[in-house]
């Protein structure tokens, strides 16, 4: 198990110091968790975000997603119903959470 772990933290920091996609996921703890939010719900908004993680500020909530969204990781679109409510995606992410999903996958499969 150690082994696993080990991997893990070696492929996180190895992430972590790229430029680009995976830098940007793995920049901070919360940067994963608004990532892995936005890429696991449909039409999830900056209100809803803020609901979730009631242990994250707003404001930094909105730059994170500010940030996403100037460097191309994340699509805001506005709710037809009501032009105020923005929602957020990042079906740009989808092929690098896939790959490092399938990363990870392998690793706690071995026994």
């Amino acid at each position: 198990m150690r082994s696993s772990f080990k991997y893990i933290y070696e492929d996180l920091l190895a992430n972590s110091k790229q430029k680009g996609p995976m830098a940007f996921i793995f920049k901070t703890k919360i940067h994963v968790m608004i990532v892995f939010a936005v890429f696991s719900e449909e039409n999830i908004s900056y209100e809803s975000l803020s609901k979730k993680l009631t242990n994250v500020s707003r404001s930094t909530i909105h730059s994170i997603l500010a940030e996403g969204v100037k460097l191309g990781y994340f699509e805001k679109k506005t709710f037809k119903d009501d032009k105020r409510i923005k929602y957020y995606s990042c079906s740009s992410l989808e092929a690098f959470l896939e790959k490092w999903y399938e990363r990870q996958r392998k690793v706690f499969s071995i026994k």
